[in-house]
């Protein structure tokens, strides 16, 4: 069974790539098959994934725009390595909002979904990463996924976009009739003892613990990552995709 997981948030900087890019890595070194789709078209995931791995097993010449342009991904996918797939951005995913003025207003924020459903049963784990917007990348990211992680750090900005971020799912599911659940909110580059930092959660914590959506929110699902930390992904039968600090 496939788990399609968006990592994202509406402030940039806060991690979100760099995140998705290690559990991506981590789940390759799990022996889980795992597609990591790099919805930025500043395509910084798939920078950071061609210099982890230099050496491709097998790189594909097609862009994933141009696997959207042909109803395609499955042109688009590059292999890694025997578990991790790449599907590689660039700027011409930009194009994106242009290439769905094609298609009905109702249909545009679920045609990933609608292309990944011929590729989807390869993966065990499919990540996405997307850029810090409000878009038609976002959209067709969390409404292609089962989950979302919100990445956030322990700054002003960066709390009052994860506040918005979160009211912003509420009104995708509500409006698609949907049933992505958000796992878990990582709190990035903090120091685990920090007393500012859990003063700066405490608020964010109190209103997840309100069933914003069918699913159950726990509080522990609230993670620290600091840079001293090594963070390890478990994967527990059917229970899913757990992330644990180290």
């Amino acid at each position: 069974m496939t788990t399609s997981i968006t990592i994202g948030n509406f402030k940039g900087g806060v991690g979100k790539t760099t995140t998705c890019v290690t559990f991506s890595y981590l789940l390759n070194k799990a022996h889980r098959k795992t597609l990591l789709i790099d919805f930025d078209p500043q395509g910084n995931a798939s920078e950071i994934i061609e210099k982890t791995f230099p050496v491709f097993k097998q790189k594909n010449s097609k862009s994933l725009t141009d696997g959207i342009k042909n109803l395609d991904l499955s042109e688009s996918i590059a292999h890694v390595t025997d578990y991790l797939d790449l599907m590689p951005s660039d700027w011409s995913l930009s194009l994106l909002p242009d290439m769905l003025e094609d298609y009905k207003k109702s249909d545009r924020p679920l045609f990933l979904k609608t292309l990944l459903t011929k590729i989807r049963n390869d993966y065990d784990y499919i990540l996405i990463d997307v850029p810090p917007t409000l878009s038609a990348y976002t959209n067709n990211a969390v409404l292609a996924s089962d989950y979302v992680i919100m990445v956030m750090q322990t700054q002003e900005q960066s709390y009052s976009s994860s506040l918005k971020f979160v009211s912003y799912l509420q009104g995708l599911r509500k409006d698609y009739d949907k049933s992505f659940d958000l796992l878990g909110i990582i709190a990035y580059l903090v120091k685990k003892d920090g007393p500012v930092d859990h003063e700066v959660l405490k608020p964010l914590i109190k209103p997840l613990e309100k069933p914003y959506f069918m699913g159950t929110y726990f509080k522990e699902n609230v993670l620290n990552v600091s840079e001293k930390v090594e963070l390890e992904m478990r994967i527990c039968g059917t229970k899913g995709l757990y992330i644990c600090i180290k």
